[in-house]
């Protein structure tokens, strides 16, 4: 009788307990679904010695049709320096040039020693996503003592990485007025290294675009691996290989 008496309410007991469980599943999932992104950015100095004074900020005026009528922005990217000054050659990202058409205003590169811009000519690009680069070179005197060579190895799945470029801080809009730093993924690897562009699982942000993907090799020093081109800015980047414009280097610019 006792048995008989409790067995509804020891289902309802159990259902509860259910009901009870899934609601706490629903909500973990909930709250892993719309959990901050953990960037494992870090801040790096520009000012300090090493391969970080080898790369610049770039201001590019660009023009776009929108509704109908042509608007004026300001693009915002990183170059790398690849060869000692004076006469240093820099790369970038193709796709930071592809609606730069002014013929007055020219592509400012930032002097971290000074904070002031310096006017820098576009020489080549590869003119498409899948060509995601670009060589240029400052149009006035600019002493660049760092520079990172090109590295003369082919990339390969699970090679160690570093990703750095200028971006906002997590914490900040990606509007034209707010400050960029550097910032580095020092941490991250090749992760499919048949496809073009290859991909790696680097985080890299807006305004990092022709940034660089550095390489560590046996004896410690670094190398130019690649050129920061997309990704989703959380789990993917991808680069474009450095080594093939090893070639375009030695031409006469």
């Amino acid at each position: 009788m006792f048995l008989d008496y409790d067995k509804p309410r020891v289902h309802m007991h159990l259902a509860l307990q259910l009901l009870i469980h899934f609601a706490l599943a629903a909500t973990l999932l909930s709250a892993t679904l719309t959990a901050p992104f953990a960037d494992p950015r870090t801040p790096i100095t520009e000012h300090a010695g090493g391969w970080q004074r080898a790369l610049f900020p770039l201001r590019i005026p660009v023009t776009r049709l929108i509704d109908g009528r042509m608007r004026h922005f300001t693009e915002h990217c990183t170059a790398v320096a690849v060869t000692p000054g004076p006469n240093s050659l820099l790369v970038s990202a193709w796709h930071c040039f592809e609606d730069y058409r002014s013929t007055i205003t020219p592509i400012q590169l930032i002097d971290p020693d000074t904070a002031t811009p310096v006017p820098i000519k576009l020489l080549e690009t590869g003119g498409s996503m899948q060509q995601d680069w670009a060589l240029l070179t400052p149009d006035l005197p600019l002493l660049i003592n760092s520079w990172i060579p090109i590295s003369t190895t082919p990339h390969h799945i699970g090679q160690r990485l570093i990703a750095a470029g200028f971006a906002p801080r997590t914490d900040q809009a990606g509007d034209d007025a707010v400050e960029r730093y550097l910032l580095a993924d020092l941490a991250c690897s090749v992760i499919d290294a048949s496809t073009h562009p290859p991909a790696s699982d680097c985080v890299a942000k807006k305004g990092a675009s022709g940034g660089a993907i550095i390489a560590l090799n046996d004896s410690g020093s670094v190398r130019l691996q690649g050129i920061i081109s997309a990704g989703d800015g959380e789990t993917v980047s991808y680069f474009y290989p450095a080594p093939l414009l090893i070639r375009r280097l030695d031409r006469p610019h």
